[in-house]
C-alpha cells in the first residue's frame, strides 16, 4: 500500500465537496458469482423471491416513495439468494468501477506482479474517492470495454456490456450481485493479495460517500465494503445504485439495491438507504 489510512482519510475530507457529484462518469437483476473456479456457463441461479414479510416492507417502500428499484441478496456462506423487481434495468454509473478495478486485479495476476504504486494510487482514487479523471485513467490502462467485457465474461454477467464511455450502459441487480460476491469470495483467476487491496478500498470509502448499503447495520464491528454509483438519465431523473457485501459475527452476505425515477440525488440516496435498511435488518435478524 502506498498511502497510510490516516493520509488516505485526510485527503477523503479534503475532497469530499469537490468529488460529491463523482459518482458517475459524465454520462452515468440478479444472478451472481460463483465460488472460485466456477463456469459461467454453469452458474445460473434460482433466485427467490423476498420472505413474505420483507416482501411486504419493500412494497410498502415502493408505494410511499414511487420510486423504481430492485434489490438483490445472496448469502455468502449456503448460496441462497432472493431478488425483488429483477426485471428492472438501471444506468451502472459507478458501480462500473469496482469492475474496471477487478479487472486491474486479473490482469496482474495473469502477469504475475504487483499492482504499481501509481496503480494503487488511481485505485484508491477511484473507489475511495469515486474520481472520474482517475477511472478513465485505469479504464483506458487495462484496454477498456474489451477487457472489461471480458472480466465480465468471467464473472457470469449475462445482462451488462462495458461500452466506450464506461458507466453510461445499464445493468441489473443480478449482475451487480455477481460482481459483488466476487469482490466477497475472490475467484481463481483473481490472487488473494490482490483482491484483498481492491476490497480495502471498499472498506474506506470516503465517509461522504458511506452510505447505501451501509444503512441500518447493527453491528458496529460489521465489515462492510462497497461502492455507490449516481448519474442523471435522458429524463434527468436519477439513477442511484449501492453494491457490495456486509459481515457480521452471524451473517456473511452481499447485497445490491438499485434505483431509477428518483427526482433529487438525495432522494435516490434516501430511497437506496430505506430499502437497505430494510434488509439488512432482516438479514441481520437471521
Amino acid at each position: 500500500m502506498t498511502e497510510s489510512l490516516k493520509t488516505r482519510k485526510t485527503v477523503c475530507s479534503m475532497l469530499a465537496g469537490l468529488l460529491l457529484l463523482a459518482g458517475c462518469a459524465g454520462a452515468e437483476d440478479v444472478p451472481v458469482t460463483e465460488p472460485a473456479g466456477t463456469d459461467p456457463e454453469d452458474s445460473a441461479v434460482q433466485s427467490a423471491p423476498p420472505p413474505d414479510p420483507l416482501a411486504a416492507e419493500l412494497e410498502q417502500v415502493a408505494a410511499d416513495t414511487g420510486a423504481d428499484f430492485s434489490v438483490a441478496v445472496q448469502d455468502n456462506r449456503t448460496g441462497a439468494s432472493w431478488s425483488y423487481n429483477p426485471q428492472g434495468r438501471y444506468l451502472e454509473a459507478s458501480l462500473v468501477k469496482v469492475p474496471i478495478l477487478l479487472t486491474l486485479v486479473r490482469q496482474a495476476t495473469e502477469e504475475q506482479r504487483s499492482l504499481t504504486a501509481e496503480e494503487e494510487r488511481l485505485a484508491a482514487m477511484m473507489i475511495e474517492y469515486s474520481d472520474n479523471e482517475a477511472t478513465s485513467e485505469l479504464y483506458s490502462r487495462v484496454g477498456g470495454r474489451t477487457e472489461l467485457n471480458r472480466t465480465y465474461e468471467l464473472i457470469g454477467v449475462s445482462d451488462t456490456e462495458a461500452g466506450e464511455t464506461w458507466g453510461a450502459n445499464e445493468t441489473t441487480a443480478q449482475d451487480q450481485l455477481r460482481i459483488a460476491r466476487t469482490a466477497a469470495q475472490g475467484a481463481d483467476w483473481l490472487d488473494a493479495e490482490l483482491l484483498e487491496f481492491a476490497v480495502g478500498l471498499m472498506e474506506n470509502v470516503c465517509p461522504e460517500q458511506n452510505w447505501g448499503i451501509s444503512a441500518g447495520v447493527q453491528d458496529y464491528g460489521a465489515e462492510v465494503a462497497l461502492k455507490n454509483g449516481w448519474l442523471q438519465d435522458d429524463d434527468a431523473v436519477w439513477n442511484v445504485g449501492s453494491a457490495g457485501f456486509v459481515r457480521t459475527g452471524d451473517s456473511d452476505y452481499s447485497i445490491v439495491v438499485l434505483s431509477s425515477r428518483n427526482s433529487t440525488l438525495p432522494e435516490g440516496i434516501d430511497v437506496v438507504e430505506g430499502v437497505a435498511s430494510t434488509v439488512n435488518g432482516y438479514e441481520e435478524g437471521g
